[in-house]
């Protein structure tokens, strides 16, 4: 996640992220999460859910203090606070940040609702390039499972959309799924269709390479490739010995 502040002109930012504390970021993330804001009891229930009972609050607080002192620095002065609140609901504001998860979700929900094949593509085109990897891939938190994979998800069924209109231009296709596959490392379907636009374009040398490549990222996480998969190399493969056979 990029968290940028707008300068005074309007059109430069300055990435803040990389100035704040983790446990700050945390805070942000939840925000950004929820752009129209939430209330601190849920807040402070999610990233401190083992806070003293009796002083639910305070963790809370303090890493408010502490993101303004860092964002005063990080902005030379400009400003030490970009979130807004009121009788304990707090979002980020919006007139001095922009968050690529916002945008990210903007261009996804453009694409879901495109008047045609062209405005579609080329929305889905910024969904791939503002989906850098998983939302907040540099913090631990527990919570943060359900956004992931929310987005996550969303961004591939986009992608898959797109897919299905660019049948015609399996090159493009297969460009746009190498370009996902490199941000959904271990999605088999991505492979599977990568494998099969491979086909397509006469690709066979490439076939075995892409299903190696799955099976060593597969491992990284200790699994394998599943049935559906490898019945899928297997009749690939079929394939190609019949095809050289035939040439014979």
């Amino acid at each position: 996640m990029r968290l940028t502040h707008r300068q005074h002109d309007g059109d430069n930012h300055a990435d803040l992220s990389a100035a704040l504390a983790p446990k700050q970021r945390e805070v942000l993330a939840y925000l950004a999460a929820h752009k129209d804001g939430a209330r601190r009891e849920s807040l402070t229930t999610t990233i401190w859910p083992d806070a003293p009972k009796d002083r639910p609050y305070n963790s809370f607080h303090a890493t408010l203090s502490q993101l303004r002192r860092a964002l005063r620095t990080a902005t030379h002065g400009a400003h030490s606070d970009i979130t807004i609140h009121s009788d304990g609901h707090y979002a980020l504001d919006r007139n001095l940040i922009t968050v690529d998860l916002w945008q990210l979700s903007d261009a996804l929900r453009t694409s879901r609702h495109a008047s045609d094949d062209e405005q579609r593509r080329a929305e889905v085109e910024r969904v791939v390039d503002l989906y850098s990897g998983d939302f907040a891939a540099d913090l631990s938190a527990e919570w943060l499972e359900g956004p992931r994979e929310s987005l996550r998800r969303d961004v591939l069924d986009a992608v898959s959309a797109l897919v299905r209109i660019l049948r015609g231009e399996p090159e493009q296709a297969l460009a746009l799924l190498e370009r996902v596959r490199v941000l959904a490392p271990y999605n088999e379907a991505i492979y599977r269709d990568i494998a099969r636009f491979q086909v397509h374009l006469g690709q066979q040398d490439a076939v075995a390479r892409t299903f190696a490549l799955l099976t060593t990222k597969l491992a990284e996480i200790d699994e394998q490739p599943s049935e559906e998969t490898s019945a899928l190399y297997d009749l690939l493969q079929r394939s190609r010995s019949a095809d050289q056979g035939d040439k014979r």
